[in-house]
């Protein structure tokens, strides 16, 4: 946490004329300074500066505030985030509270199993690489690298004095059960990981030839969370906010070649479906999605799931299924580039994509059949708005060839009611801190889920997922905000809570004695861990 006699000698440094003019021209009129606004797109200058008073402000959307304010906005940071790219800007050095002396940074050992990686990317897999279609630059880009042997890897970092701990906390390393230790990403082409700060969190490997799995991922750590990540966001990020679009791709190699062909919104899932926790991120950005994926069985597949899931979230978009023997990036490598375009102008809108294939898996001449496919999609249709539902209802009585009136939806529920006696207080103020401090919202999803959560995992349900009902409950008088330091308390004491309960559910289940022994130790450890730093009234 940045100490707050530190923020305040920042702020005495900024100047809002220095900070915005990095970014768009500032044109001299009287005491301020006008340009065209950066935040909605127009031609006259609306957008004003005022060095006197060290603010902005935009007469056309609205937009104003302080430097700090411009930063966050335009750069779509956090609040400490921009508080930190302004001090780099000035080369300030920040101070920090000593709150979190337990926590370790890994981003040193990380960077340096990358750079390691890096430089081990030998003359073979480069050319291979290049076979592939991608160029020098896109290599350099995406650092891409080589892993090597375990036993060159744990030498790298002992003979640069890492622990060999540390290494395996990151999830580069791990032990097996005779506790021999082993790199996780041996003889692969790598592809690192960073999350949209550009910190480095772990890494994908690609195999190039032998047996073994086609890609491997690093393992769930403090860092890393594939559900929650998508590769390439970190270069793709201001592309996705200038253009409006997520373009949502099956692999690594895809995004580096969609980036390639001049297509730089392009990110990935890494071996998981998209999921809830995606759906948060995009909606914080505001953006559509365009998925691409391949034409066969899994990509359909998991082109539907994604496209359901996106619309039950209110987010827009389309699908490109790529047919047999267009891969996008062979196609790239090709130089097809304007077939690819022209591909991805075709998409289908998600909600007609989701009808369609839901009108494909039925026999709709049989009478039965269509009657299940109707219930399928009424279901899928009600996850969507009320106006959403009914501007579909000709398209679904269309796709299943049936008359309109057999459509039956729902009405999404305007208010969301909680008996008060059911409202745990601790859980509903970190529900409401998390929704106003975005900074407090991503760390609270570093420790917790929903299970967690033991009087309110709906109402953290809707958090994730944006839902506008919740707004509603969190105007509640005997509701608050935490500051930080309330918040990680409470957050600690609810995860203490949480683990003495899973405790006794274990001592008391009917597992052998050496499964429960391990569970046990693992669980305690947790607890002694958090008791550690957390003062936890008895």
């Amino acid at each position: 946490m940045i100490k707050q006699s530190s923020l305040e000698n920042l702020k005495a440094q900024i100047d809002i004329f220095d900070i915005i003019s990095t970014h768009i021209e500032l044109k001299k009129s009287g005491a301020n300074y006008k340009a065209p606004c950066p935040f909605h797109g127009e031609k006259s200058a609306s957008f004003v500066v005022s060095p006197q008073k060290q603010i902005y402000h935009c007469f056309g959307c609205g937009a104003g505030g302080d430097a700090i304010k411009y930063v966050q906005e335009y750069k779509k940071l956090t609040y400490p985030e921009a508080i930190e790219e302004i001090a780099a800007y000035y080369n300030f050095n920040l101070e920090y509270d000593n709150t979190n002396t337990n926590e370790k940074d890994y981003s040193r050992v990380m960077e340096h199993a990358n750079n390691y990686y890096i430089n081990r990317l030998d003359r073979e897999t480069g050319e291979y690489l290049q076979s592939r279609g991608l160029t020098l630059e896109s290599i350099k880009e995406f650092e891409i690298g080589f892993t090597t042997s375990s036993k060159e890897q744990i030498d790298s970092f002992k003979a640069h004095f890492f622990e060999v701990q540390e290494a395996i906390d990151c999830g580069i390393l791990a032990t097996d059960d005779s506790g021999k230790t082993f790199a996780r990403l041996t003889n692969r082409i790598s592809f690192p990981i960073r999350n949209h700060t550009g910190k480095l969190m772990g890494f994908g490997g690609r195999i190039t030839k032998g047996d073994g799995a086609k890609y491997i991922n690093s393992p769930q750590t403090k860092l890393f969370d594939k559900s929650r990540n998508l590769y390439g966001y970190n270069l793709a990020k201001a592309h996705i906010h200038k253009k409006g679009t997520f373009t949502i791709t099956e692999g690594y190699l895809d995004v580096v070649m969609f980036h390639q062909a001049g297509i730089k919104t392009a990110v990935a899932t890494m071996g998981t479906a998209l999921t809830e926790q995606h759906c948060v991120l995009i909606k914080k950005v505001g953006a559509k999605v365009l998925l691409c994926y391949d034409g066969d069985k899994a990509g359909v597949a998991a082109a539907f799931k994604a496209s359901k899931l996106l619309s039950s979230h209110g987010i827009f978009g389309g699908v490109v299924l790529f047919p047999e023997g267009k891969d996008p990036a062979d196609m790239v490598a090709c130089g097809n580039v304007e077939e690819l375009h022209t591909l991805m102008k075709q998409n289908r809108p998600l909600i007609k994509f989701a009808i369609e294939h839901i009108g494909s898996l039925y026999n709709l001449t049989s009478p039965q059949q269509k009657e299940e496919a109707l219930k399928e999609t009424q279901l899928f249709l009600q996850t969507l708005s009320p106006i959403i539902q009914d501007e579909y209802k000709p398209y679904v009585a269309k796709i299943l060839q049936i008359n309109q009136a057999h459509i039956m939806t729902k009405q999404t529920q305007n208010t969301h009611e909680v008996p008060l006696e059911r409202i745990n207080i601790a859980e509903m103020n970190i529900i409401k801190t998390a929704n106003e401090h975005e900074s407090l919202f991503f760390l609270m999803l570093d420790f917790v889920d929903e299970e967690v959560f033991e009087f309110h995992k709906k109402e953290f349900g809707m958090l994730m997922r944006n839902e506008k009902q919740l707004q509603g409950l969190l105007l509640r008088e005997e509701l608050s905000i935490y500051t930080e330091e309330e918040f990680v308390s409470e957050l600690k004491k609810m995860l203490i809570s949480f683990n003495n309960k899973k405790l006794q559910t274990i001592v008391h289940s009917s597992d052998s004695f050496e499964r429960k022994s391990f569970e046990i130790k693992k669980i305690k450890g947790i607890i002694h861990s958090l008791m550690k730093t957390t003062k936890v009234s008895a």
